[in-house]
């Protein structure tokens, strides 16, 4: 039987995981500022964008999270996730104003790379 989280953490890999890094996976490990400025507006201010709009990694992640609370506080990647969507919507504003400095930018697409890391690594746990 399946773990009752895995549906909502499957959905939170895919609307989430997949698209938070998706510019920044193209991009050179020596990219720079404006290169990481523009994938991390892309990735992280517009993560998913439809005929509807677009909505940020911060509100894809407030309205799947609920659905991933039976794994409780104490789940590494839950809490891994949390930190990491708590740093880039504070770095938001920065990211969108393109005011923050290169190295803010780069520890901004570790976050992202994080949220892509962790909520594959839950849904392999809870896969098995």
């Amino acid at each position: 039987m399946p773990h009752p989280c895995l549906r909502a953490a499957r959905d939170a890999k895919h609307d989430l995981g997949k698209y938070v890094a998706f510019q920044l996976r193209w991009l050179p490990p020596q990219a720079g500022a404006a290169e990481l400025l523009e994938a991390l507006r892309a990735d992280v201010l517009e993560t998913r964008r439809g005929p509807g709009g677009a909505e940020s990694a911060p509100a894809i992640w407030a309205r799947l999270r609920p659905g991933l609370e039976a794994l409780g506080p104490g789940d590494p990647d839950l809490a891994a996730v949390d930190a990491a969507v708590a740093a880039l919507a504070e770095a938001a504003p920065g990211i969108a104003s393109g005011c923050l400095d290169e190295a803010a930018l780069r520890e901004a697409a570790e976050r992202a790379r994080a949220i892509a890391a962790h909520l594959a690594a839950l849904v392999r746990r809870l896969s098995r």
